[in-house]
């Protein structure tokens, strides 16, 4: 993949079993949004949704392929969240959102098989 496109950087929140969270920044990705405005009896609704796409060959976390510790250490999971930028900060859905888009994971692709592998997320706030 050419990556004049992955320029961006997210942070994903997975979820352990003892329900506190992992945080993982990853370099290197393409992030798609879109934002919905509908109208309904009480007024405006904005809803933003985004497409992630983590190139396997090119993604990194700090300056390791983002692949190469992917299942050890961080995974795509439906249901855990996502930031469309660099989060410092811990899990806190309501701290994070006062400064960021916090997105959580509807669909995870896992095209790892052919020349251009990739994860693709489809995410909504």
């Amino acid at each position: 993949m050419n990556d004049r496109f992955f320029k961006q950087t997210i942070t994903v929140y997975n979820q352990k079993e003892d329900e506190s969270f992992q945080r993982t920044v990853i370099d290197k990705v393409y992030v798609r949004k879109t934002r919905k405005i509908t109208i309904n009896s009480n007024g405006e609704d904005v809803a933003s949704s985004a497409s992630i796409t983590i190139p396997t060959d090119i993604a990194k976390i700090g300056d390791k392929l983002a692949i190469d510790t992917y299942k050890k250490y961080w995974y795509l999971e439906e249901g855990d969240y996502i930031v469309d930028d660099k989060c410092e900060l811990d899990f806190d859905i309501t701290k994070i959102k006062k400064e960021f888009n916090l997105f959580q994971i509807m669909s995870v692709a896992d095209n790892r098989k052919g020349g251009l592998q990739h994860f693709k997320i489809e995410v909504s706030e």
